[in-house]
């Protein structure tokens, strides 16, 4: 990565003995600091720590592989590695590639802590160990906690550990046999593992095959259980997990005449699924079948339609319910007016679509033919219609049932490949619309894909209006100058999905202009609407896809997106929002500084001082003690239970400060107090914990003066940790 030519570099980097900049990031007992290799003295000359004198190696005769090849200004030692940082050392005439952590952290944990080797650039670190050496649990690293789990060894997964490891399942492989299931009877098994046999008071499944169905006589809703039912029938859309399969039946009575019959199931907490036969048993034939999906609203739903079903006489069939556990399950039944199955599913038959006529597209039993950047787990349907001059286009789509969230794809007139989508469009996180834009599309022939996270009847409406003016920012030519510091308002109401970096697919985005005039560290935060989902992206100018620097996606506001090292230049900043919602858009800027190694900062007594304008942090509270309390951390948490590391920060005027721990390598908390005695006294809303994988966040405006800041673990937790700070003038 390459710093700013027309810049001396003269930077003072923090650094430890090699044992700090292990893979850990521990410090071993006894490590004293060792001089900056960028620390010279007045005249450019070395200061104590060797200056000129300093060849390819380290202090201690190591060699030294930061150190590269002879320079005179930075531009000569770019190395190609996006995660160093880059500079000419003024008292050697040497290049020097320092690496930055923090640039390869993927938010994840237990994949380990990625490293920068200023040789290959971002590395993988080495995978969190959780293995206790007892054969009777399964250890793992848990991402969502950011922690090890132990469980008790359950090989089936029925929920009851094995009998030999102190758990009540008596037969380990066999799913459908733990002290949790009721007994079964006359099927000379002990289910329950109580050693007993079909002893009195078992039970019977109810509805388990075709001998004893539940009557759906009429059209309505039916609670099914699967509770000590067994699998006896197969079906072309089995369960998730098979080898836990079970099955209810159903009769289902089709009046005379011909009839759409609908069938939906719907379960809290195991997957599901449903088919619908002409006969029961083997062999009958698959009238139509459907696998389990998330439902926009929680749990599982698989619903199937067959299609102008009837006879001249009263039909009863067959409907297999099933699902991975022993769970309660609602069967709703629906009889509709028939019809055939749609003809749209593929570009070359696609459907007229009219402006201003809705029309609906029935998914269930539909195909996956095409490939949309929005995603989409049913098949689709296609629509086609044609523009003759340019023309303002909204599509609309909503669920009919509530049953799937909708997804838009609008593609040009060859439709069929991934590169012929313009744009796409899914409804936010459990809606049931969506809604797609586009300004001043071209006359010609177009065409319409829609789908959904689960099978659904989605409405769907074209809209044409006169074409429109682009707003200021709509895109990346000509964008409006975004001030470092200033927050701006970003209403994307009238936007539209044309800057395509990859962050967001089928998010409206407004582009702004960050023009930086010399190499910087730069912090991009977006804060938008409960229920949205959002992006920030930092790109270079041209904003094509290969162009993105920084992205972040998130569901709970701020976003943050952030880059280290940008050479001197134009950059655009993006705010991307899937529900076309209203964001607020700040980049904090501040010049590019190596990463300051912490090793001690324990307690007031040693607490590192933060210069006024801020700069990047690395440490490790493994080593450190549990000294202050924190407000915001777990409940029921005693005091001072996590490790923490303290910070100072004397401000000679008021100052906006943010300060950002992503990258971090646990569940972190991080507080600010006022002092000016140590470690000062609270101060409202300045205590974050981040529990997400994002981590800790603040975005303060203080006065003049002392303060203190505590990097500090969630519920207990401790270990590498990364503190970003930026200053900036207060907002009014």
């Amino acid at each position: 990565m390459s710093l700013d030519p027309a810049r001396p570099t003269r930077w003072a980097l923090v650094v430890v003995a090699a044992s700090l900049a292990s893979a850990t990031g521990e410090l071993a007992c006894g490590t004293t600091a060792a001089p900056s290799p960028f620390a010279t003295g007045p005249s450019g000359q070395g200061g104590s720590g060797g200056g000129a004198d300093v060849g390819a190696t380290g202090s201690g005769g190591e060699a030294d592989e930061t150190l590269g090849g002879p320079c005179t200004v930075d531009a000569q030692c770019d190395d190609g590695v996006a995660c160093t940082l880059d500079a000419c050392e003024l008292g050697l005439s040497r290049c020097r590639h320092l690496p930055d952590d923090s640039v390869c952290q993927d938010a994840l944990v237990c994949n380990g802590e990625e490293r920068c080797d200023v040789d290959a650039g971002c590395s993988p670190g080495a995978p969190k160990t959780c293995t206790d050496g007892n054969p009777c649990t399964i250890d793992t690293c848990d991402e969502a906690t950011n922690s090890c789990k132990t469980e008790p060894r359950d090989a089936d997964a029925d929920g009851d550990p094995d009998v030999h490891c102190g758990g009540g399942d008596c037969d380990d492989g066999v799913p459908l046999v733990s002290s949790l299931q009721s007994e079964v009877c006359a099927n000379a098994i002990d289910d329950d593992c109580d050693g007993v046999v079909d002893e009195a008071g078992c039970g019977a499944p109810m509805h388990d095959d075709c001998f004893d169905p539940l009557e759906a006589a009429a059209p309505g809703t039916y609670a099914m259980s699967t509770v000590a039912a067994k699998a006896d029938y197969a079906s072309s859309c089995p369960v998730e997990n098979s080898p836990a399969a079970r099955d209810v039946v159903a009769a289902v009575s089709v009046p005379t005449g011909l009839h759409d019959v609908q069938l939906t199931v719907r379960t809290e907490l195991a997957d599901a699924a449903v088919a619908l036969f002409g006969q029961c048993g083997p062999p009958g034939p698959e009238a139509a079948c459907s696998r389990g999906f998330p439902h926009p609203q929680g749990g599982r739903v698989a619903k199937l339609r067959a299609r102008s079903v009837g006879d001249a006489q009263k039909l009863v069939l067959p409907a297999i319910v099933s699902s991975d556990s022993a769970v309660p399950i609602t069967l709703r039944y629906e009889l509709l007016a028939p019809t055939t199955a749609p003809a749209n599913e593929t570009c070359g038959t696609a459907a007229a679509l009219a402006d201003g006529v809705p029309q609906t597209a029935s998914l269930p039993g539909t195909k996956v033919d095409l490939e949309t950047a929005c995603g989409g787990d049913t098949g689709e349907l296609v629509y086609r219609f044609e523009l003759t001059e340019p023309r303002d286009v909204d599509l609309f789509a909503a669920s009919v049932d509530g049953d799937g969230s909708p997804v838009l794809s609008l593609r040009n007139e060859s439709c069929a490949l991934a590169t012929d989508e313009l744009t796409c469009a899914l409804a936010p996180s459990g809606a049931a619309k969506a809604h797609l834009y586009r300004r001043a599309l071209p006359a010609g022939v177009h065409h319409v894909a829609v789908s959904a996270s689960a099978p659904t009847d989605v409405l769907v409406t074209l809209a044409t209006s006169s074409p429109t003016s682009a707003p200021p920012d709509e895109s990346c030519v000509g964008a409006p100058t975004l001030v470092p510091g200033a927050t701006v308002d970003v209403p994307l109401l009238l936007h539209q999905d044309d800057v395509d970096t990859g962050c967001l697919p089928g998010g409206v985005d407004a582009a702004y202009s960050l023009e930086l005039s010399t190499t910087s560290d730069v912090l991009v935060v977006g804060r938008y609407a409960s229920g949205d989902a959002a992006a920030v992206a930092l790109a270079e100018k041209a904003c094509g896809p290969q162009d993105g620097v920084a992205c972040a996606v998130g569901y709970v506001s701020p976003t943050r997106a952030r880059a280290h090292g940008l050479a001197k230049g134009s950059y655009r900043v993006l705010a991307e929002s899937q529900g076309s919602l209203p964001m607020q858009l700040t980049a904090f800027v501040r010049p590019s500084a190596p990463p300051v190694v912490v090793p001690f900062s324990d307690a007031c007594a040693d607490a590192l001082t933060i210069p006024p304008t801020g700069g990047l942090f690395k440490g490790t509270t493994k080593n450190a003690k549990p000294d202050f309390p924190a407000g915001c951390d777990q409940g029921n948490q005693p005091p001072k239970t996590a490790a923490d590391q303290l910070f100072r920060l004397e401000l000679g005027a008021p100052k906006r400060v943010v300060f950002d721990m992503q990258g971090s390598g646990y569940a972190t908390v991080l507080v600010v107090r006022e002092g000016p005695g140590c470690p000062g006294k609270d101060l409202p809303q300045a205590c974050a914990a981040g529990y997400y994988p994002d981590r800790s966040f603040l975005d303060l405006t203080l006065a003049a003066g002392t303060y203190y800041v505590q990097v500090d673990g969630f519920a207990g937790q401790s270990g590498p940790w990364f503190l970003d700070v930026f200053t900036a003038e207060p907002t009014n």
